[in-house]
C-alpha cells in the first residue's frame, strides 16, 4: 500500500518597497526649496523627483546623467514619494562659461524673523565685501553695481530671483536681479 502525502506551498507575499534603476539628468545647479519647516538648496532634475541623491558628490556647473536607484517610500507627510542613491554616473559635462541660470536667494532659512544673535536663520555668510557663501552650498559673487541692492534685500529679510553664471567650482556670479 502507497502513501500518499500531498504538500501544498504557499508562497507569501511580501509588501515590500519597490525599487527601480532609472537613468535620470541632474542640472548644473541646486534651487532653493521651501520645506516644511525651513528652506534648503536641493537638485534639479527635469526627468525625476530626485532632490537629494545618496552617494553623489554633486558639482556646481556640470550637467549629469546618472543612474540612480528610486525607492518608493511614500508619500510621506512632506510630499516626499523615493528614495534615490547613485548607481553610476554615465556622463559630467562642464557647461560653457556663457550659461546663465535663474536661482532665489532667501536670506532667511526659517519661516520667522530672526531674533537677535539668532545666526542659524540666515542663509548667507559674508565672505568678503563681494563675496557670500548662500545655504553652506555655494559662493555667490556680487558684482559692484549690485550690491547696494543686494544689501538692502538681505538686511530687511526679503528674497530674490536673479540670473546667475557659473565661475568656477562652488562659485557662481549675479548678473542680474528680477
Amino acid at each position: 500500500m502507497r502513501l500518499l502525502i500531498l504538500i501544498f506551498y504557499m508562497p507569501t507575499i511580501l509588501w515590500g518597497q519597490v525599487v527601480l534603476i532609472k537613468t535620470i539628468t541632474v542640472q548644473p545647479y541646486m534651487y532653493t526649496q521651501n520645506y516644511e519647516h525651513f528652506k534648503r538648496m536641493v537638485l534639479e532634475s527635469p526627468d525625476s523627483e530626485a532632490e537629494y541623491i545618496d552617494g553623489f558628490d554633486f558639482e556646481w556647473g556640470y550637467y549629469y546623467t546618472l543612474n540612480v536607484t528610486e525607492t518608493k517610500v511614500g508619500p510621506l507627510s512632506d510630499g516626499t514619494r523615493y528614495d534615490y542613491a547613485l548607481v553610476k554616473v554615465i556622463s559630467k559635462e562642464k557647461v560653457a562659461d556663457s550659461v546663465l541660470f535663474k536661482m532665489y536667494i532667501d536670506p532667511l532659512r526659517y519661516y520667522r524673523r530672526p531674533e537677535e544673535n539668532d545666526l542659524a536663520n540666515y542663509t548667507l555668510q559674508q565672505l568678503n565685501d563681494s563675496t557670500h557663501l548662500y545655504m553652506d552650498k555655494v559662493e555667490i559673487e556680487i558684482p559692484n553695481k549690485l550690491r547696494e541692492y543686494f544689501r538692502r534685500s538681505i538686511d530687511n529679510g526679503v528674497g530674490f530671483r536673479g540670473n546667475f553664471r557659473f565661475i568656477k567650482e562652488r562659485r557662481i556670479r549675479l548678473v542680474s536681479v528680477e
